[in-house]
């Protein structure tokens, strides 16, 4: 009998009981006697001794028991339609949904920073490479160039919340990914450096940002070997190492402790085109991994200095200080100075000097200042071990120890 219901359950009990009395009635349940077997000379059957009838009732419930069981168990499990049954339905169809889907991201051609025109060529493929490896959607570069065309976008190296929120409506992006190549030298040793950013597209907040750095001897081991000669070589190793950290989800930092802060592109007297804005990029990685700091994308504070016109860097009037708080809801603004910045030759390690101030935007005074210096030779602790060849590393470095000390900055 095939068991679907519980009513079948129960009539099949019945069914099963009907037949051992049946059996009784007929007496055919007997204990097989063995004439070899001691045992039954010993304890003959007597139809008659009430201590066989009780024996005997026993193994009738113990077998209606047993066969109940085997049959609870090989009859199908019955779904019940509970409310708690339906949500749990609902969560893993969510769960089943969400794992099949893919982010899409705007992969905005990175602020070219190098003097080699090429540097784009060689690092956009390998980046979004490394974003499809890493189970995104890439949006396809005519749809891509097509609204930047129409949104008259002249820099990419950055993004403002409006114009991220446009592109999740018209092209149905999550997240849009900017940066720059602050270096590309393709020469006897090659160097490379990039900084990135990821941008959510429904409020502006970034998500994710590092910095990656090398140069071909960075990978010299005993006896020479290991040096990368090959710019494309070096450039898949550079792009490997920004991407290691790459996280859709990033970890959400205690709001009661975090501060909101803006900022501002740096000054540059050094002799290196573009030294400043490198340093506010590497700026923005390095507060967005600190657990103190919430730093808002540049491309709202660019559209704010625009509109205020301010023009000079390194520099904040109390007017705008006001007007920066009060549209961008900062705790602070961080202004500053890139004093030095040198690639270094044979004869004299990269060196790196920056001065930075954090301003509080909402009592208009400064709550911290302080100025860092490093070449790269001062953490060489035995033959080149510790050495340092790219001069972004070093002025990332210097940035790293200013981060970490505007860290400690008692706000109240």
């Amino acid at each position: 009998m095939k068991i679907e219901r519980f009513e079948d359950l129960e009539g099949w009990k019945d069914d099963q009981a009907a037949k051992v009395r049946k059996t009784l009635k007929k007496g055919d349940l007997k204990n097989p006697r063995n004439s070899m077997n001691p045992r039954n000379a010993i304890n003959p059957i007597n139809p008659t001794n009430p201590i066989n009838s009780i024996n005997f009732w026993l193994f009738a419930l113990c077998f209606l028991l047993f066969s109940t069981s085997i049959g609870c168990a090989t009859a199908p499990a019955q779904k019940i339609g509970t409310a708690s049954d339906l949500s749990f339905d609902k969560k893993s169809v969510a769960g089943q949904t969400q794992k099949g889907f893919k982010e899409r991201i705007a992969l905005f051609p990175f602020e070219n920073f190098g003097d080699d025109k090429n540097a784009l060529t060689v690092v956009m493929p390998m980046l979004k490479s490394r974003l499809e490896a890493k189970g995104v959607e890439v949006l396809n570069d005519d749809s891509l160039y097509t609204f930047l065309c129409k949104e008259r976008v002249r820099s990419t190296g950055y993004i403002s919340k409006d114009l991220a929120r446009k592109m999740k409506q018209e092209l149905n992006v999550t997240s849009i990914l900017v940066g720059s190549v602050n270096s590309f030298f393709p020469g006897g040793n090659p160097k490379i450096g990039l900084s990135a950013r990821l941008i959510d597209s429904s409020d502006g907040a970034i998500l994710w940002a590092n910095h990656a750095s090398a140069t071909g001897e960075d990978f010299t081991t005993i006896l020479g070997l290991g040096t990368v000669k090959s710019i494309n070589k070096l450039a898949f190793k550079v792009v490997n190492t920004l991407f290691n950290s790459f996280d859709l989800n990033p970890h959400q930092k205690e709001t009661e402790s975090t501060y909101r802060i803006a900022v501002m592109p740096f000054q540059n007297k050094s002799k290196v085109r573009d030294a400043g804005m490198m340093a506010t990029y590497m700026f923005l990685v390095q507060l967005f991994k600190s657990q103190r700091f919430e730093p808002i994308e540049y491309g709202d504070v660019r559209r704010y200095t625009v509109d205020l016109r301010i023009r000079s860097k390194g520099e904040l009037d109390l007017q705008n200080t006001d007007a920066l708080s009060k549209d961008l809801g900062v705790d602070g603004i961080l202004v500053g100075t890139v004093e030095s910045y040198s690639e270094g030759d044979g004869n004299s390690p990269p060196e790196a000097a920056i001065s930075a101030r954090l301003i509080d935007a909402h009592k208009n005074r400064i709550l911290w200042y302080d100025g860092h210096q490093y070449n790269g030779d001062e953490g060489v602790f035995m033959f080149d071990w510790g050495r340092i060849r790219s001069p972004e590393n070093v002025a990332y470095e210097v940035i790293s120890g200013l981060v970490k000390e505007m860290g400690k900055t008692k706000w109240h």
